[in-house]
């Protein structure tokens, strides 16, 4: 028996709730859900902490399931890579600040890449969080930090004299809006249907052809039925082939306690 279904089996003898348990451990229910379908594992302390909480030795707990210790260790691993990425991102930063008042005597590009790798970090943070926030949550962070991270840019790429017109209200805004309403309304429809993630990818890019219509016509292509045309073939591509794959993986239903 794998140490999923042994939590999921002591937790309904307990009669807990996902949504009880996952409050004791300040963890999302999401969480407590993925462990129990052997999704993923939780790291070394959560694991003790589940002992406790259960009442069961973690000898019986770890046992039979051989995926455990390398699931653990590969969760501790993530753990190890999040500070690494962080640091190297630092220093990144750092080393273009410097590098680039050192020859202009002053801020210039290095401000977009500190703008970048700053959004990139949030990024990084908000999906390595992923198992302790809803989806909504995480696609509404990353919409306002995509919004947020244009709207700087332009005022950057403005003030650095990259550009001399204003991208942003024009062009980039309404453009991401488009796409960032087809995103949510895959989102919602998946949440709602709880089928497999492969049927809302091919929903996304089948309304992909509707969003690059759209962007063609805010970005003022020419011509406008050839740039059509060619977003439309990857879009139809990739949403035919995500529902054949649709039909050979499915993703299993939450569990309802």
């Amino acid at each position: 028996m794998t140490i999923g279904k042994k939590l999921q089996e002591r937790r309904k003898e307990l009669n807990l709730t996902q949504g009880e348990v996952a409050e004791q451990l300040f963890v999302s229910r999401q969480a407590i859900s993925n462990w129990e379908r052997d999704k993923n594992y939780p790291d070394l302390e959560t694991v003790i902490a589940l002992s406790d909480l259960y009442q069961i030795s973690l000898d019986i707990l770890l046992k039979e399931d051989q995926n455990v210790v390398k699931g653990i260790q590969k969760t501790m691993n993530r753990k190890l890579w999040g500070p690494l990425f962080y640091s190297v991102t630092g220093v990144s930063i750092l080393i273009c600040l410097l590098v680039d008042f050192i020859l202009s005597h002053r801020l210039t590009w290095s401000v977009i890449v500190l703008l970048s790798l700053v959004s990139l970090d949030v990024l990084a943070f908000l999906f390595g969080k992923r198992n302790n926030w809803s989806p909504v949550v995480l696609v509404g962070g990353s919409s306002i930090l995509l919004i947020g991270f244009l709207s700087l840019l332009d005022r950057v790429l403005l003030w650095s004299n990259y550009i001399r017109v204003s991208f942003f209200l024009p062009v980039a805004l309404p453009v991401s809006l488009v796409w960032l309403a087809l995103i949510w309304l895959v989102m919602i429809v998946h949440l709602r249907m709880k089928w497999s993630v492969y049927y809302s990818l091919s929903i996304l890019f089948l309304l992909g052809i509707v969003g690059g219509f759209l962007t063609n016509i805010i970005v003022e292509s020419e011509p406008l039925w050839f740039s059509v045309v060619t977003s439309a073939f990857p879009c139809l591509f990739l949403g035919i082939l995500f529902s054949f794959l649709g039909n050979y993986f499915t993703l299993p239903n939450e569990e309802g306690r």
